[in-house]
């Protein structure tokens, strides 16, 4: 059973860039440590390995963000993915975006579903 209140944190601004970090990396380590529960809960097709490694990838994205405002809109939005993956709000296919490719959107590599269509292609 889950209780949707266990992982909630209440919305606080962090105010100096310490305090930011702090949380961060404690955030970061929540998401680690549940990085084998999101895979038997959605019963993903990748490993607990690459659930870390798109974890890791996630926040280094963000790591040279330097205005303290942003940074706090960024963690209450990671905190909220948190709890809604947690208390498995999502589906799986919610969680496998992340996992998908950017090659999946280039459309001048392949030709789409419907372009094959409309040139009676296989």
């Amino acid at each position: 059973m889950t209780i949707a209140t266990a992982f909630a944190e209440t919305t606080r601004f962090s105010t100096t860039n310490a305090e930011m970090r702090l949380r961060t990396l404690n955030l970061y380590r929540r998401y680690i440590r549940h990085a084998k529960q999101f895979v038997n809960n959605y019963d993903l097709d990748v490993s607990p390995a690459q659930v870390k490694t798109k974890i890791r990838q996630e926040f280094e994205k963000r790591r040279y963000v330097n205005d303290l405002a942003v940074e706090n809109v960024m963690y209450m939005k990671a905190q909220m993915e948190f709890q809604e993956l947690v208390n498995f709000w999502k589906q799986k296919c919610h969680v496998m975006k992340y996992f998908e490719s950017y090659e999946s959107y280039d459309n001048s590599a392949k030709d789409s579903f419907v372009e094959k269509f409309l040139k009676g292609a296989d």
